[in-house]
């Protein structure tokens, strides 16, 4: 069994409906244009890497990598 212990090796993307939530940076942001499209999003990215998506408590949506 590796050291990792579930750590998080990365952020993804970052997805959201709120443009004031749209943050910059060097992972990949989205903003979808409403609750289906976020998730729809969401979990392709997550199939397309192998990823785990984490729901945040505002209703985003970030795809780490593990």
């Amino acid at each position: 069994m590796g050291n990792d212990c579930g750590e998080i090796k990365g952020i993804l993307a970052f997805v959201t409906t709120d443009s004031h939530r749209y943050l910059g940076g060097t992972s990949l942001s989205i903003l979808a244009e409403n609750r289906e499209e976020q998730l729809a999003f969401s979990e392709a990215i997550a199939e397309a890497f192998l990823a785990d998506i984490l729901e945040l408590k505002n209703g985003d949506y970030l795809i780490i990598k593990k």
